[in-house]
Order: structure tokens, then C-alpha cells, then sequence
């Protein structure tokens, strides 16, 4: 069984629509994925875009027809820029640095989670 990969990110979904279109017409199916989500947020929170995507036995053939008409291939990073930057502050915190990125992640958040319950806690003593 083929895995879908990512070939496109919009903003909208509706600038997904001429490049469906060009793959469709050569025989290759396409999926939109995030479609609703991608309208309904729009403007209030950053979901990512509207992703097209193809079944991966497709793809080279998919990147010929997008170069030919002109599209770019979306290249997904391996780390989100904004994890990124949220890692850059876990690099601080003494022993993390040899902790796999994800388990910074978790350790950085679970740390914030802590931190916000203890001031809840005390600002209780202060009401």
C-alpha cells in the first residue's frame, strides 16, 4: 500500500484548485488535506494551509508535470520553525541538551504546565 506524501501547501484552499486540476488531468488523483480547517480558521489561527497530496508511487511523475507548470514543490522541514525556536529555549535548561528534540518539547511544556499551577496555587493564598 502507497503512502500519501505532500506535494503543494496553500494558504487557501482555493489556490489548491488549479494545481488538483493539472495533476487530475494527467491521470494522477490528488487529495486537499486540511480543506475545512484551512477555511474555517483562516485568519484566527495557522493550521497549516490546505495540503495536496499524492499517493507517493505517483510523485515523480507529479514533479515533472508541477515544474512544468510552474509550481514549486513544498519541502517539508523536519522541525516546525516555531518548535524550533521553542527547542532553542530548552537548549538552556541544563541536562536537556542530550535529550532527543521531542522529549525537550515535552519536558519545556510540561515545565510551563507546572510553573502555571503553582501560581494558580499561590495566588489562591493571596485572594
Amino acid at each position: 500500500m502507497d503512502r500519501m506524501v505532500e506535494i503543494a501547501r496553500f494558504t487557501y484552499p482555493s489556490e489548491a484548485g488549479p494545481l488538483m486540476a493539472l495533476l487530475e488531468s494527467e491521470g494522477i488523483e490528488c487529495y486537499l488535506r486540511n480543506e475545512l480547517t484551512a477555511q474555517i480558521m483562516a485568519g484566527y489561527a495557522d493550521v497549516g494551509g490546505a495540503r495536496v497530496e499524492i499517493l507517493e508511487k505517483d510523485l515523480p511523475r507529479a514533479l515533472e508535470i508541477m515544474k512544468e507548470g510552474g509550481y514549486e514543490r513544498y519541502e517539508d522541514t523536519l522541525e516546525d520553525e516555531r518548535l524550533e525556536q521553542v527547542g532553542t529555549w530548552t537548549r538552556h535548561i541544563p541536562g536537556l541538551r542530550r535529550l532527543p528534540f521531542e522529549k525537550q518539547i515535552l519536558f519545556f511544556f510540561a515545565l510551563i504546565a507546572i510553573m502555571l499551577a503553582l501560581l494558580i496555587y499561590l495566588s489562591s493564598f493571596f485572594s
